[in-house]
């Protein structure tokens, strides 16, 4: 590769050659912008960033997942995801903050009434959640949240995946990337 490059997650309810594709000057039409879930960037060097939502993103249904973590959860409630690979995706994920009024993370309780730290998985999430405004972090940054808050976290709270994780398990996650 000569240089650095996106690789699209597509909506897989898009299909190539639907009249709303954009021309991509190959003479393919390609997605439209509100069928791309998001990318990585691929660098010419080989290297492979962390995948960035795209925020103007629009589900075709509520069976479409909006990342790779939001994927992996809805694997993992139907029995066909570990929680190791559910770790690993969750190493590698970006996370949005919920924040109150004052800048200070938002915590609420969750469905099973456990106080959470309320975080996104991409910006499609956010519609759901009254934020004054969103803070953005990785897993590990994540993990010293909870620990400092006391917390557990609900991930994408109102969404059809949404999903309370202990902040032990988001800790050990963190942790067996760091041991690796």
């Amino acid at each position: 590769m000569a240089e650095d490059q996106w690789v699209l997650l597509v909506d897989p309810a898009w299909q190539p050659g639907t009249a709303e594709g954009a021309a991509t000057g190959t003479g393919v039409a390609g997605p439209p912008l509100a069928a791309v879930v998001g990318g990585w960037l691929a660098g010419a060097d080989g290297t492979v960033g962390r995948f960035e939502a795209n925020p103007a993103y629009e589900p075709s249904g509520p069976e479409s997942p909006t990342d790779p973590l939001d994927a992996a959860l809805r694997l993992m409630a139907l029995g066909e995801v570990d929680f190791d690979r559910l770790s690993a995706v969750l190493r590698e994920s970006a996370f949005s903050v919920a924040l109150g009024a004052q800048g200070e993370p938002l915590i609420a309780p969750s469905p099973d009434d456990v106080p959470s730290l309320l975080v996104t998985t991409a910006p499609v999430h956010r519609a759901r959640v009254r934020a004054q405004s969103w803070q953005l972090c990785t897993a590990a940054e994540l993990a010293g949240l909870l620990r400092e808050a006391g917390v557990d976290v609900l991930i994408n709270p109102g969404a059809p995946a949404s999903t309370r994780l202990l902040a032990e398990s988001v800790e050990r996650a963190v942790s067996s990337a760091r041991r690796s």
